[in-house]
């Protein structure tokens, strides 16, 4: 019997290791097709032709129609497998990647940077260039986006305005063609460039940098100041950020009438600047404890409801993650151009519906 228990053993002892034997010459043969396989830079086609249900969308913020109408806007060849041979956005030294990327896949780079803030190795690796010929990429796109886009007209005529306002507020605010409202975006703790104490945030209990934004009743962006630290009232930002200025000018051009509104919140108290331009300023006012005037608790719920184009509008916005999540002292240098696109972008994306 020992005889046989020790047969068996050694029998089952050689087929463990041929077993292993088999594994291992296995294992070095899939090593071996690894480091000979050739991996595939991402493309709009292929990320529009993956499985996964919106994932274009959710790597962009458009549908592949939507960025296929924004290359045509930003005269981006349609070719997407010839590298470029004459790279027109690379304004700084360029790498020796730089001119294999085709620029619709350079602008899918940028959107898929903007809109979920990709690290800059996750995005070498997935269009197989090197980290260097990233931040290339994006900060030149980033300069051509912020020129292209600043070329467009944003504020449209009174009468097309009226036309395109949803019903009820036409009804109630047949006068005002823009809502204001100030927005806040959240800093890293600053190091050189600006003092912690000029961007510490009261109202946010955070480092910030605080810009204006106006939109049609729609919900378009009509403007966006550049970004002021954080401790600047809502006040100062509309005195110092050039919305007088372009204001007056749409008076005088027509496009808006003496007598014209703008909407915003409490928090504006610019109602005599306002007035000096030669618009009216719509802000809520409050019964406070005056029972006998219950009209002015309707109206505030009236322009709260109304207002809420502009949260929207900003909400779109701060979808792009580069400028929802902490903003690294690394981009502040260039902070006020991404601020823009971002911004511009929404615009090319489809309107909320309201009433």
């Amino acid at each position: 019997m020992a005889v046989i228990s020790t047969i068996k053993s050694t029998s089952v002892e050689d087929s463990l290791r041929m077993t292993a034997y088999i594994q291992a010459e296995e294992i070095e043969h899939l090593k071996k097709q690894l480091s000979n396989m050739e991996y595939t830079s991402v493309t709009p086609e292929l990320i529009n032709n993956s499985s996964i249900a919106n994932y274009f969308e959710f790597c962009t913020g458009f549908t592949f129609d939507m960025f296929n109408a924004l290359c045509t806007f930003l005269r981006v060849p349609s070719d997407c497998t010839t590298p470029q041979t004459v790279n027109l956005l690379i304004y700084t030294k360029e790498t020796r990647h730089t001119k294999t990327v085709p620029l619709r896949s350079q602008f899918l780079l940028v959107l898929m940077k903007l809109r979920n803030n990709y690290d800059t190795k996750d995005l070498a690796f997935k269009f197989q260039v090197d980290v260097q010929s990233v931040s290339l990429i994006i900060n030149a796109w980033i300069n051509y986006l912020y020129l292209r886009l600043g070329q467009i007209s944003l504020w449209p005529h009174r009468d097309v305005i009226s036309a395109q306002m949803p019903d009820n507020f036409k009804r109630e605010f047949p006068t005002t063609f823009a809502i204001m409202d100030c927005i806040e975006l959240r800093l890293e703790r600053p190091t050189s460039l600006l003092l912690p104490s000029q961007t510490f945030s009261d109202s946010k209990t955070t480092n910030s940098l605080k810009g204006l934004v106006i939109c049609d009743p729609r919900g378009s962006i009509l403007f966006v100041s550049t970004l002021y630290t954080g401790t600047i009232s809502d006040r100062d930002v509309f005195r110092q950020c050039g919305i007088t200025t372009q204001l007056y000018h749409l008076i005088e051009t027509g496009y808006l009438n003496p007598g014209d509104r703008l909407m915003a919140d409490k928090g504006f108290q610019n109602q005599k600047d306002v007035e000096e331009i030669g618009l009216s300023l719509n802000i809520p006012l409050f019964a406070q404890r005056n029972r006998q005037l219950p009209f002015l608790d309707l109206q505030k719920k009236k322009m709260a409801k109304y207002r809420m184009h502009v949260k929207k509008a900003v909400a779109k916005i701060k979808k792009f993650k580069i400028v929802s999540e902490k903003i690294p002292n690394s981009i502040l240098g260039n902070i006020n151009q991404i601020w823009f696109v971002v911004s511009m972008l929404t615009n090319f994306q489809p309107h909320i519906s309201g009433h």
